[in-house]
């Protein structure tokens, strides 16, 4: 369970970095700004998911050893729903690229990929 706690910690290091690099890249360059809030909006959603999929792994993993009464799955309509929600969120609003928005959405992800891959090299 330490090693969760420690990705996640890295994770929202690293999309707090990102997104400090969005919103500083949106106020220096004008013809980037839908880009930028695009990334922000969407690796937003993307840490947002990333909490709720290890808060559920928590709780899954500290079920009884015969598993409990009812099925318990890792939320996956509620992780789709938070995307959606920020892909009607750039539709709506003026000034935010959709396609950045759908790029963003993977920041977490690639972000835990690359940080297993490194810490798996330095063992």
């Amino acid at each position: 369970m330490d090693d969760i706690n420690g990705f996640l910690r890295k994770i929202v290091r690293a999309t707090s970095f990102f997104l400090s690099f969005c919103l500083l890249a949106w106020a220096i360059v004008p013809e980037w700004r839908d880009v930028c809030a695009g990334l922000a909006l969407g690796a937003t959603a993307s840490l947002a998911n990333a909490l709720f999929l290890s808060a559920k792994v928590k709780r899954i993993t500290n079920l009884p050893p015969d598993g409990g009464r009812r099925r318990m799955g890792i939320g996956f309509w509620t992780r789709v729903a938070v995307a959606l929600l920020a892909i009607l969120a750039a539709t709506r609003a003026p000034g935010i690229n959709l396609y950045a928005v759908i790029a963003g959405l993977f920041f977490s992800q690639l972000a835990t990929l690359l940080l297993g891959i490194f810490s798996s090299r330095k063992d």
